[in-house]
């Protein structure tokens, strides 16, 4: 701050630039899905914009999950060996379908909200 600056403009700035870094945005969320054997649990979530879902692997069995969204995008986690865990981040709202590459049987939907 310049010498010439009001105090009740600085104080104005320090107010601004505290809620800036420290307010106003919803913290996402992180959620867990348990693979079984050749099913995803259902969980009932209700996951927004920017939440992470936490896949793990109960089956003694390898699966690769892929979601895809509304608008077409997939998004694959690669091939997920047992007793092991996967990360997705969920971009876009809007309805998700969550299946394997390896079992197709395997299928979860859920609806994803705005981060808002």
């Amino acid at each position: 701050m310049s010498r010439n600056a009001s105090p009740r403009l600085t104080a104005c700035l320090l107010i601004c630039a505290a809620s800036w870094v420290g307010g106003g945005a919803a913290r996402a969320a992180d959620y867990e899905v348990v693979i079984h054997h050749a099913e995803l649990e259902e969980t009932g979530i209700k996951p927004k914009v920017g939440d992470t879902i936490t896949f793990i692997n109960h089956a003694e069995i390898s699966h690769n999950l892929y979601l895809t969204y509304e608008d077409g995008r997939m998004e694959t986690l690669d091939t997920q060996i047992p007793n092991s865990t996967k990360k997705a981040v969920l971009h876009t709202a809007g309805r998700v379908v969550i299946r394997c590459w390896i079992h197709p049987i395997i299928r979860l939907e859920m609806t994803v909200a705005d981060a808002s």
